[in-house]
């Protein structure tokens, strides 16, 4: 005669095993198992999530020291790179110790992954105060993300000062700047020019560029003819003036002069062609005893 099983002990069968029963739990359908050696342990599994994309990163910044002397281009040069494209770049001049910038110069769109040069004067919203300033680059990208700078390099460098105001232009007169061979570091036989040659026609009044005390007055036939060595009062500078024209000059050694002050005339004496001030500028020392010569230009550009 055949048996028939009882419905309750076929459900009792068909359900799982428990762990009190020595069997283990059904593992959840969203994770692994993971055994410890006295049961199952399920962990949910993880969901692996794509790396965020990264803003733009400056990876190359320096500033030509031209820059700080106001009237002659300075270059500020830098490179960003990023995924996304740059909307808004721009160059900040900050004075020492100050938290706002004094000048931001807007530069708007640049492309990604090239050197930009850019070129400044200090001038471009406003004549910047005398000083010492720091100059910085900024940027955000299409997606409103801001600039940072990659490793090892730094996105603010300090200036130097700026020239104050109170300073003259040396020739009171007509002239003409002449060309690349009258310009600071242009070649000469053994040595290379240290100053600005500003031709104008014999006899101009040269004048002090600031107030100081006389330092040389001397005359070189082989070289600079008449010239005169100025120190100016308070400043790390000397002016120098050379080629003056013979029995005009009106300062003497250790003499105290105010800015403007006659010093003699435009000439052509010593080692010249073509009358025309010879102009230098020395720091660091002053003019032949530990100095070194800078370049006029940006000076003069600056008092004139």
């Amino acid at each position: 005669m055949r048996r028939t099983i009882p419905a309750i002990a076929f459900l009792a069968l068909a359900s799982p095993a428990s762990a009190q029963s020595g069997g283990a739990d059904v593992p959840p359908s969203n994770g692994p198992v993971t055994g410890d050696g006295g049961g199952a342990v399920y962990k949910k599994a993880k969901v692996k999530r794509r790396p965020r994309a990264r803003g733009p990163v400056l990876s190359s910044f320096s500033v030509s020291r031209r820059i700080y002397l106001r009237g002659a281009p300075g270059r500020v040069s830098f490179r960003i790179d990023g995924g996304s494209p740059l909307r808004d770049v721009r160059i900040y001049l900050t004075p020492a110790g100050a938290k706002r910038p004094a000048s931001t110069i807007k530069l708007g769109r640049r492309a990604r992954r090239v050197l930009h040069r850019v070129r400044i004067t200090g001038t471009e919203n406003g004549v910047l105060a005398a000083g010492r300033y720091t100059v910085r680059v900024g940027a955000k990208d299409s997606r409103g993300r801001r600039l940072r700078r990659a490793a090892g390099i730094s996105s603010t460098v300090a200036l130097g000062d700026l020239p104050g105001p109170g300073h003259r232009f040396p020739v009171a007169g007509p002239f003409s700047w002449g060309g690349p061979d009258s310009r600071f570091g242009a070649a000469r036989k053994g040595h290379t020019h240290q100053g600005q040659d500003l031709s104008a026609a014999e006899g101009t009044p040269v004048v002090a560029p600031y107030r100081g005390t006389i330092k040389t007055v001397q005359y070189q036939a082989s070289g600079a003819g008449h010239y005169v060595v100025l120190g100016g009062a308070g400043e790390d500078r000397d002016y120098v003036f050379m080629h003056l024209k013979t029995g005009s000059i009106l300062v003497s050694r250790g003499q105290q002069v105010r800015t403007g002050q006659l010093i003699g005339q435009v000439g052509n004496t010593g080692r010249s062609f073509g009358a025309h001030l010879h102009f230098e500028i020395w720091i660091g020392g002053g003019w032949y005893s530990g100095g070194r010569p800078v370049d006029p230009w940006p000076y003069l550009h600056a008092w004139r």
